[in-house]
């Protein structure tokens, strides 16, 4: 007896043990996976911070300024070490900022200039202007790295180009690079193949020319008129003017050799009024020196392109504004006299940054890529590093509608990338979770009604013998993986849907109908209502397959008969292939097993006294379904269909396979969608690690993280909800 109790105290110890150790490791693993959620969450937040970073601008180097001569123009290099001008003299000088040194001068022109004219958005060129309307065209080459020193390149030759055949003297001058071949080595300079060129000289006629290797090649000429220009702006593509005279803004369009006025547009005030070109050249900005910046460009309509007034920036009205456009971004900054420096982008009207720099500049310019500013005032030389990295992004573009360049309106638009290397990005998220919810909802909508009447079916009426075959069948379609079903709704649905349209739009309404036409017959037989119960499963299934092989065999040709050609056809620009239908019945497909399997096991978890006594008490097995099992299984059913809505949310090669892939905000049927995962899927590995892009597909994984966090754990709480309801009503049995 002693051993005997000896025995059961040391299995009880080593049980006791056995438990701790089980529930160590159960509550570890827990924790751990806690762990994982909470550093995968912060580590998304740690990619997408930088996106709502407010910009910065810090000086970091001060030289005096101990040239006498009034600088024609400016520049500075990307990190800020290197600096040069052109004076009205014609000489040209680099100044290394970290040691407050300038190079030896170099002669640019043979005559003083009048002005420099910039232009050229990837390296900056320049046209020295003398006062007999000739010009040299000269580019600073700033080397990246090496030992190459800085120097002047001459795409045409240091000699003059004369632009007018007079020598008379040029109002205004506006060039264009029309073609480069990119430089081999750091230590070469591109090939500029041609320029093009518009003028007014000063009996205000306006003259446009290209510039090549051969001289100067005059192709057009037009008169102005007698109100003078006062400024005068020419596309990167050479392919647009735009001129202000008084108040009056005017478009002219270049077609190979001839010129045409494209229209006009008055503009608030009598000015005078200057232009500026954002990067690319599709946007331009009418400006005036006491501080008012208005955003025009073309804008689509039934008569051709239109250039409209799209939105005005907000500026204190400060006399001698200065403003600067960078040259490889939608940016811009003005600077008032008093030192007060603003930062824009494009699509925001509000200022992303205000600061105070130095005061009384007489110049403003940024690098290259607009990561340093260079101001000259009377006797310094002030370099600042600008850290914007992401001026076009923030939350109103994200959410909100956005009137984008050459749009007719404003409008949610998902399109990161481009044929065109000036093209303005476009990160609105609405069309990504409009897809995402799109396709869950067309997805719930065929998965549930069959999910819920499969599992009632199964959970209440089908026979025990059945049930065991059933219900494994089901889940087990579950563990078919999405990929294959992706790509049997895209290689094969697809088609399908498109070819039988009418017959499947109409099948839902065709099979409810058999279903109570079999009822209504079988109530007419008590024999055969009594012998098939609980297996009418088996009258049903060939009834329905009867119904969709005679639905698809008679649409095609009632389609005809109807419509004259095919429904989608029909339909013209209506219809894609791959639509919200098609992966709505895909990717229900995929969530029955999931939404039967829990409803089921809901359903048939309610205690057996709940169903037997509402029996027991006259109620009809439909009353006991209706009253009892299915509120006592309400918490259960929830959780499954919004467990099943959250795996649809965050569904990746259904959608991504079985749609068009476009990006838009559409609620029809038969239009294509982008899911967020998708979306991810897509674009993720074409990113450039650390842009703009790349950090905008992290915020999409993190509000996908968030959205299928919050659901799934609502879920999961109902869930338990209802458990601890089943225990409390076994335990008080």
């Amino acid at each position: 007896m002693a051993e005997t109790d000896s025995r059961f105290a040391y299995q009880d110890a080593r049980r006791r043990r056995l438990d701790r150790i089980t529930q160590h490791i159960v509550v570890g693993s827990g924790l751990l996976v806690m762990m994982a959620l909470v550093l995968i969450f912060f580590y998304l937040l740690y990619v997408v911070a930088p996106l709502f970073v407010s910009p910065s601008v810090t000086q970091y180097a001060a030289s005096p300024r101990v040239a006498s001569e009034s600088s024609a123009a400016v520049g500075i290099s990307d990190d800020g070490s290197l600096g040069y001008r052109i004076d009205q003299q014609g000489f040209g000088e680099f100044m290394v900022f970290a040691g407050g040194q300038s190079l030896p001068r170099t002669a640019l022109s043979v005559t003083p200039i009048t002005r420099a004219v910039a232009f050229g958005e990837g390296r900056p060129h320049y046209a020295l202007l003398s006062a007999t309307g000739h010009i040299t065209i000269v580019a600073p080459f700033i080397p990246l790295a090496g030992n190459a020193q800085p120097a002047w390149r001459y795409p045409f030759g240091k000699m003059p180009l004369p632009l007018t055949t007079d020598g008379t003297p040029l109002r205004h001058l506006a060039l264009a690079l029309r073609e480069t071949a990119p430089p081999m080595a750091d230590n070469a300079a591109a090939t500029v193949v041609d320029v093009a060129a518009v003028w007014v000289t000063q009996d205000n006629r306006l003259t446009i020319g290209r510039i090549s290797a051969d001289g100067v090649q005059r192709v057009a000429s037009v008169a102005l008129g007698d109100t003078p220009v006062d400024d005068l702006a020419l596309t990167p593509r050479g392919d647009v003017i735009y001129s202000v005279s008084g108040n009056q803004l005017t478009t002219w369009r270049i077609r190979g050799e001839a010129v045409t006025l494209s229209g006009t547009a008055t503009l608030p005030t009598a000015g005078p009024w200057r232009l500026a070109l954002l990067s690319g050249g599709y946007s331009l900005l009418v400006y005036s020196e006491g501080g008012k910046i208005f955003q025009w460009f073309d804008v689509p309509g039934a008569d051709g392109l239109r250039l409209t007034e799209i939105r005005d920036f907000p500026q204190r009205e400060t006399p001698g504004m200065q403003l600067v456009p960078e040259a490889s971004r939608r940016v811009f900054a003005t600077l008032t006299p008093q030192g007060e420096l603003s930062l824009f982008a494009s699509k925001q009207s509000a200022a992303v940054l205000t600061q105070q720099v130095a005061a009384q500049a007489l110049r403003m310019v940024f690098s290259a890529h607009g990561k340093a500013l260079l101001l000259e005032t009377p006797t310094q030389w002030y370099a600042y590093r600008v850290d914007n990295p992401y001026p076009d992004i923030g939350w109103r573009g994200l959410w909100q509608r956005i009137w984008y360049e050459n749009y007719p309106q404003p409008d949610f638009i998902w399109q990161s990338t481009a044929a065109d290397d000036s093209y303005q990005a476009k990160f609105s998220l609405v069309p990504l979770l409009a897809g995402s919810l799109k396709a869950a909802l067309y997805a719930m909508l065929f998965a549930t009604p069959l999910a819920l009447a499969a599992a009632v079916y199964t959970a209440c009426f089908m026979t025990p013998g059945l049930r065991r075959w059933v219900k494994p069948t089901l889940e087990v379609m579950g563990a078919l993986p999405t990929v294959v079903v992706g790509l049997i709704a895209a290689l094969w649905l697809a088609p399908h849907v498109e070819t039988y349209l009418s017959a499947i739009l109409a099948l839902p309404l065709l099979c409810t109908l058999g279903v109570l036409g079999v009822g209504a017959l079988t109530a007419r037989w008590p024999r055969v209502a009594r012998w098939m119960q609980g297996r009418e499963v088996l009258l049903l299934m060939p009834v329905l397959l009867l119904i969709v092989l005679g639905v698809c065999w008679l649409a095609p040709a009632l389609e005809v008969s109807l419509f004259g050609q095919p429904l989608f056809q029909w339909m013209d620009g209506n219809f894609v292939q791959r639509n919200a239908l098609v992966a709505g019945i895909a990717l229900g497909f995929a969530l029955i097993p999931l939404i039967f399997s829990l409803a089921e096991d809901a359903l048939f978890n309610v205690p057996t006294r709940l169903s037997q006594g509402s029996l027991a008490l006259g109620a009809t097995p439909w009353q006991t379904l209706w009253h009892v099992v299915l509120p006592s299984a309400s918490a259960g059913i929830f959780a499954a269909l919004m467990l099943s809505f959250g795996c649809a949310v965050g569904e990746t090669m259904i959608v991504l396979m079985a749609t068009g892939n476009t990006p838009i905000v559409d609620a029809g049927l038969l239009q294509g969608l982008r899911s967020l995962a998708a979306n991810i899927a897509i674009e993720m590995p074409e990113a450039v690690m650390g842009s703009g892009h790349y950090r905008v597909l992290f915020l999409t994984a993190l509000v996908l993280f968030i959205f299928t966090f919050v659901v799934n754990t609502l879920a999961e709480t109902l869930r338990q909800r209802l458990r601890r309801r089943y225990r409390d009503e076994g335990d008080h049995a």
